[in-house]
C-alpha cells in the first residue's frame, strides 16, 4: 500500500512539474529548460548523495547499468518525446508515450522472470486508456514519425525503469538518483543554448520549481521501487498526465468535461486493481 501511495505522490509531483516546465520553456528551447530543471534537481540531490557516497561502493557492472539507465531515461527517452511533440499533436504523442507501463510489465517477465499478474497488466492498460480518453481527440493530420518517436520514448523509458530494481537493491536511493541526474546534466550541457542559459523565467520555473518537483518525484518513485518493484509501481506513477488535466481544471479554471471525469474514474479503477 505505501509503495502505491509513493508512486501516486511521484505522479502528482511530475504533473505539477509539467505546469512549471511549460512556464519555463516559454522563451527558451526545450534543451535549455531541461538543462535548468536537471541542474537544480541534481543540486537538490547533492547533499543527500554526499551523506551516502562515502560508504557506497559502486562496482563496474553497477556503474554501467547506471549510465545506461540515465541515458535511456533522461536523454534518449525525453528527447524522443520532444521529437514526437514536434511531429504530432499532444493528443497523439502523450497517449502513445504513456504506454510505457505496459512495456515494463511485459519486459519484467523476461528480465526478472516475473509471472505476469493479470491485475497488473490490466491496470497498466487502463492507465493508457485513461490518458487516451482525456487527450486523444482528432487534431487533424500528423506525421507518422511523431507516433513512432512517442512509442520509442515509451519503450526507452521502460528500459530505463527496469534496471532500477537492480540499482536500488545495491545502492542508496540518493546515490542512484544523483548519479543518473548528473550524467544527464553532463549530456544536456552540450545541447543547452548558451544565449538562453541566463533567462530568468527558465531558471525560476523550469529550474528552481521544476527541479524541486523533479527531485521530490524521482526520490519517492525510487523509494517505491526499493520497497516493492518497478512493475508494481509504474502504473500509478504513470498517471501524471491525468493529474495534469485535473490541475488544469482546478488551477486554470478549465471545465471538467466528460473525458476528464471518465479518465479519473478509470484511474481509480486501475489503482484499486493493484490493491487486490
Amino acid at each position: 500500500m505505501i509503495e502505491i501511495l509513493l508512486a501516486l505522490t511521484a505522479a502528482v509531483c511530475w504533473a505539477l512539474n509539467g505546469v512549471a516546465y511549460r512556464k519555463g520553456v516559454a522563451e527558451v528551447s526545450a534543451f535549455t529548460a531541461n538543462f535548468h530543471r536537471t541542474l537544480f534537481a541534481t543540486l537538490f540531490f547533492l547533499p543527500l548523495a554526499l551523506i551516502d557516497l562515502p560508504r557506497t561502493v559502486i562496482d563496474f557492472n553497477t556503474a554501467i547499468v547506471l549510465v545506461i539507465s540515465a541515458i535511456l531515461s533522461f536523454y534518449i527517452g525525453d528527447l524522443s518525446y520532444f521529437a514526437a511533440l514536434k511531429r504530432a499533436p499532444v493528443s497523439v504523442a502523450l497517449p502513445a508515450s504513456s504506454t510505457y507501463p505496459i512495456y515494463v510489465v511485459l519486459l519484467s517477465t523476461v528480465v526478472y522472470s516475473v509471472k505476469i499478474q493479470p491485475n497488473a497488466l490490466l491496470s497498466a492498460f487502463l492507465v493508457f486508456l485513461a490518458v487516451y480518453i482525456i487527450y486523444g481527440r482528432d487534431d487533424g493530420d500528423f506525421r507518422s514519425s511523431g507516433l513512432f518517436f512517442a512509442l520509442f520514448a515509451a519503450f526507452s523509458w521502460s528500459l530505463a525503469i527496469l534496471p532500477l530494481d537492480f540499482l536500488t537493491d545495491r545502492l542508496p536511493v540518493s546515490v542512484v538518483a544523483f548519479t543518473r541526474m548528473l550524467l544527464c546534466l553532463i549530456l544536456l550541457s552540450f545541447t543547452a543554448r548558451r544565449d538562453e542559459v541566463v533567462k530568468k523565467d527558465s531558471i525560476i520555473y523550469a529550474g528552481v520549481f521544476g527541479g524541486l518537483l523533479s527531485f521530490l518525484g524521482v526520490a519517492v518513485f525510487l523509494m517505491a521501487i526499493k520497497l516493492s518493484n518497478s512493475w508494481s509501481v509504474v502504473q500509478p506513477s504513470a498517471t501524471s498526465p491525468v493529474f495534469s488535466a485535473i490541475f488544469g481544471s482546478l488551477l486554470l479554471k478549465e471545465k471538467i468535461d466528460f473525458r476528464l471525469a471518465a479518465g479519473i474514474c478509470i484511474i481509480v479503477i486501475s489503482i484499486l486493481l493493484l490493491l487486490l
